[in-house]
């Protein structure tokens, strides 16, 4: 009862959030400094021991190779720049997960047919639709649809990178270019609602690593936001935390699906 009634709280400051309130300037350039942090650290740990960083226990290596999904937050792990984000937060966390049997060769065209994605990403992903590619670099349209605190139905632009680094080892680097709120599912792709600040910036910094008979796979998500007011603060933050860590479970789990799907071509 006591946590639905928070909830209903949280809700309440949400839907009384001014239309339209575009992120600042000063709030995206502080996410790009903050981004081209966790950016830097992840190329210098491509070629060293830090490739992985929430399996290199193997305690945890056993717990995914039976099937479970980690997350951890990037806080926890020591993991989060020390960037002040002006009227914004984000969400930063880490997920984990392995694929039996499967090898780079085998998963890259799985990954990349981006036209296909959403048969294993629904209900959370609607459209997919690759819109450019030259080599390593590939333009994709994504629709979202978020299912939290409150829904939300988003029209993403992103820019995603493959990078060897290495034997045995695959970094993908999927940046959000724009990001446009949708009034509903139905919405002409790009038609602008309201905008309540409820994601303005989504990164995804993949990490696969293929040994010990299959591949690990760590996925670090970045999620930009309004910031909370400071009255609500203690109340809102573990709800938004938990439905970041539960959203990016669900996007490790649907990534793991397209690696292991029958369909590498369009």
């Amino acid at each position: 009862m006591i946590s639905r009634i928070l909830i209903v709280m949280v809700c309440g400051w949400l839907c009384n959030f001014p239309v339209d309130a575009a992120p600042p300037a000063a709030t995206l350039n502080a996410f790009d400094r903050y981004a081209a942090a966790v950016e830097d650290r992840i190329r210098s740990d491509s070629s060293t021991a830090n490739f992985l960083r929430i399996l290199p226990a193997e305690s945890k290596r056993l717990r995914v190779r039976t099937g479970e999904v980690l997350a951890e937050s990037g806080q926890s792990l020591g993991l989060k720049p020390d960037v002040a984000i002006p009227n914004g937060q984000v969400q930063h966390w880490l997920g984990a997960a392995f694929l039996q049997n499967a090898t780079l060769d085998g998963i890259l065209p799985r990954l990349r047919n981006y036209n296909n994605r959403s048969r294993y990403m629904m209900p959370e992903i609607i459209v997919s639709r690759l819109t450019d590619h030259h080599g390593d670099v590939f333009q994709v349209y994504l629709r979202l649809a978020e299912k939290a605190i409150l829904s939300g139905v988003f029209d993403l632009n992103l820019r995603v990178v493959y990078r060897n680094a290495g034997p045995g080892r695959l970094g993908i680097e999927s940046r959000s270019k724009s990001v446009v709120e949708v009034s509903d599912t139905s919405a002409p792709a790009g038609s602008a609602g309201q905008d309540r600040g409820l994601l303005w910036a989504l990164n995804h910094y993949w990490r696969i690593l293929q040994t010990d008979g299959g591949v690990y796979v760590e996925c670090e998500a970045l999620v930009l936001s309004r910031q909370i007011p400071m009255l609500l603060s203690w109340i809102a933050r573990p709800i938004i935390a938990n439905e970041a860590r539960g959203s990016l479970i669900k996007t490790v789990s649907a990534t793991i699906r397209i690696m292991n799907s029958p369909e590498a071509v369009n």
